[in-house]
């Protein structure tokens, strides 16, 4: 495993994140160095080839990842609590014993650990924290009604958004993702938070065909509009009536693509929620 790394100025930030996120390269992190105002950017790569093109394209450097780095990517930045409307904090401390501290700090908030790691959706990206923001809502929103749910998420990364839906009732919940490191990392934070029952597994959004009949009150998708736009009409069919789809992770120069995939395939006129140069989706199927 190779690591190419950059250190940049805020100023950077997204051009970075057009880079590296808008081409779904779930291997990169980026993470502002302490006492500074500078951030460093991290990529994780296999290929020698590769991580030299980044070098020779962008600057920065190419090393060895030693084994011994790999407790520091997983390990606890110590970065502040993010709040999630009035009902949610997470944490990417996973120390049981800060874990209960926090937890008695916050009795009337759930809280969730979601460690840094070589997967996307820590909670403090615009596009995971508005997701999780509209299916806070949802959930509040059934829990008053005493109303049962389900929630299916389609590119799980981390697992954020199916712990959340556990966290917060959802009685049948289930994720999947391509990549088989998240499907680690998303099952390590399932124990990390004491959650069992959650159906998470490794599939590819073009191959995934459901059985005939199942649908999902409530589907999130944080994932790109190249992805999305072949699979929308699949991925609508399978919101359940009354439910609700969750689109985000799309940059505003793709927004009227979804917009327009939506109307031709018969979606309703969806919610827009925009955070600096993201994008999210809330259809209501109604």
């Amino acid at each position: 495993m190779l690591v190419w790394s950059k250190v940049i100025s805020v100023d950077e930030k997204n051009f970075v994140e057009e880079r590296f996120l808008s081409m779904a390269q779930t291997n990169a992190v980026i993470k502002r160095l302490s006492g500074s105002q500078k951030l460093q950017v991290e990529v994780y790569l296999e290929n020698e080839k590769e991580a030299q093109r980044l070098k020779k394209e962008l600057g920065g450097k190419v090393n060895k990842l030693e084994y011994k780095n790999w407790a520091k990517i997983n390990a606890s930045s110590n970065r502040p609590l993010i709040k999630i409307r009035d009902k949610i904090l997470i944490t990417d401390n996973s120390d049981s014993k800060e874990l209960k501290k926090i937890k008695i700090r916050y009795p009337k908030k759930i809280v969730i650990s979601i460690p840094a790691a070589l997967a996307f959706g820590t909670g403090d990206h615009a596009t995971t924290s508005t997701c999780l923001r509209m299916l806070v809502d949802i959930a509040k929103d059934h829990q008053k009604k005493k109303k049962q749910w389900s929630l299916c998420d389609i590119g799980l990364g981390t697992g954020i958004l199916p712990i959340t839906a556990s966290l917060m009732g959802a009685f049948k919940v289930e994720g999947f993702d391509f990549d088989p490191e998240a499907i680690v990392i998303a099952k390590r934070n399932m124990v990390i938070n004491s959650i069992d029952g959650i159906n998470i597994y490794e599939q590819d959004l073009f191959d995934w065909s459901p059985k005939k009949g199942r649908t999902w009150d409530v589907i999130t998708a944080n994932i790109f509009a190249n992805v999305l736009n072949p699979n929308l009409k699949k991925i609508w069919s399978l919101v359940s009536e009354n439910g609700h789809l969750l689109l985000s992770g799309i940059l505003k120069e793709h927004h009227d693509s979804i917009l327009k995939n939506a109307k031709s395939n018969g979606l309703p006129i969806p919610e827009l929620h925009c955070k600096g140069k993201w994008v999210s989706f809330k259809f209501n199927n109604c």
